[in-house]
């Protein structure tokens, strides 16, 4: 086989991966804040990620269900975006290769220090942007090649057959992780090398409501969570145990590191005013429609997994105690502490006696180290809840849940657990 030929097939192989997943979006340009439509095709897949960002972060994101290999979906854009040109990406699970085309977000409200952006304007004609023509240089060492998006049709919704995230049945939930976080975890500790097996990672969101998620160890040094159900800019706290109840250090990876641009070329906006006041005007409606209908995730609801606490304490009512060992002592009987490994750990019991352990979360973030929780300030604490029955997060099994809120939510002088990293995450 000569070379040329070898050349051929090389060139048809790159390009049938190249178009393995394509992007057409319903603009050639956004306000900030404005909904994106974008149509996703890709091939042997029933999901397709879309994430949206500049070279310092993702800004937005959102998964598609695909049908026959094409799905339709909104990415909602922060209206504090500044201006300039974006990297929208598309990729799938089946497929390692990513979809990318540039995309201009103009912010007429606001200015920022991060806009790239030189206005000219028309009085006839509409609106279009013009870039640099050049490859740009992606984090790898490999180069993306600006393209203009194409434009949707405007009739027709977003979703159903098509599209979007209703209708879904079961079958359809391993792939509905909605965004997935990567973390490495230290696995030596005091000599002792732990295997992946034997450790057991997990994810919590900082709040007033449980959300707490457990991740796969895919090696003995890497953590994957599949979260879901979260979005916005929200504190977490991650945290890794070892079989033996010994906490291990753990950091976030960040898994945008290869599709973020190190540069993006600078946007010439040719505007109309009038076109661009009136999407200013609907997109301003837009965003108070969206606020008004979207509560907070972090606050108070004990109703987890669709279910009231079998028991709950609101320590207003009671006497006020300095410590949550008195509490416990004095209020909630159905809790009791038992040792293993050397540590104490709290269970929850009902009828029955279980051996399997109980999950105590503080403000969501799963507690390690008992002893610290039993000698915490009780009259910073507001709400205990108590879950009976058994509960499972990825692989673990726990007897019942044992959950206490503090008035503020936000861990109030209660230092994350040794070993865990707490930080600021923003979900797509």
């Amino acid at each position: 086989m000569n070379s040329r030929l070898l050349l051929l097939i090389a060139a048809m192989v790159l390009a049938m991966n190249t178009f393995a997943v394509s992007i057409e979006t319903d603009r050639t340009w956004y306000l900030a804040g404005e909904a994106m439509k974008v149509r996703v095709t890709a091939d042997d897949a029933t999901i397709a990620y879309v994430e949206f960002c500049d070279t310092y972060s993702l800004a937005a994101g959102t998964i598609l269900r695909l049908n026959k290999g094409t799905g339709e979906g909104l990415v909602e854009l922060p209206a504090n975006l500044h201006s300039g040109y974006y990297l929208l990406s598309v990729y799938t699970r089946n497929d390692a290769n990513v979809s990318q085309q540039l995309v201009a977000v103009v912010n007429p409200l606001h200015k920022s220090e991060e806009d790239d952006i030189q206005w000219v304007e028309i009085t006839q004609g509409k609106s279009y942007q013009t870039h640099q023509t050049r490859p740009l240089p992606v984090e790898g060492g490999e180069y993306l090649h600006p393209q203009h998006s194409s434009s949707l049709p405007q009739q027709g919704g977003v979703g159903g057959e098509s599209g979007g995230l209703d209708g879904l049945d079961g079958s359809d939930g391993l792939e509905l992780e909605g965004h997935i976080i990567k973390a490495r975890v230290r696995n030596v500790y005091e000599g002792r090398t732990f295997k992946g097996s034997d450790i057991l990672p997990s994810l919590s969101i900082i709040g007033k409501q449980i959300h707490y998620f457990e991740g796969k160890m895919v090696s003995d040094t890497m953590a994957v969570f599949h979260t879901f159900g979260i979005h916005g800019s929200l504190p977490l706290v991650l945290s890794a145990t070892s079989s033996t109840g010994v906490s291990l250090p753990i950091e976030m990876i960040s898994p945008f590191a290869t599709l973020l641009p190190r540069e993006l070329p600078h946007l010439v906006f040719h505007y109309n005013r009038n076109e661009v006041e009136a999407r200013s005007l609907d997109m301003q409606r837009h965003q108070r429609i969206k606020g008004e209908a979207q509560p907070s995730i972090l606050d108070y609801d004990d109703t987890v997994f669709g279910t009231k606490p079998y028991l709950t304490y609101n320590l207003d009512e009671y006497r006020q105690f300095h410590t949550i060992r008195e509490v416990l002592l004095e209020y909630v009987s159905c809790v009791s502490t038992m040792r293993h490994n050397g540590l104490l750990q709290l269970i929850v019991r009902r009828e029955f006696y279980n051996s399997s352990p109980s999950l105590v979360l503080i403000d969501g973030m799963p507690v390690l180290d008992a002893e610290r929780l039993l000698k915490y300030d009780a009259r910073r604490v507001h709400h205990i809840n108590v879950y009976d029955g058994q509960y499972t997060f990825g692989n673990g099994v726990y007897n019942g849940i044992l959950s206490f809120v503090t008035r503020s939510g936000q861990l109030t002088n209660y230092p994350t657990e040794r070993n865990t990293q707490y930080l600021v995450y923003d979900f797509p």
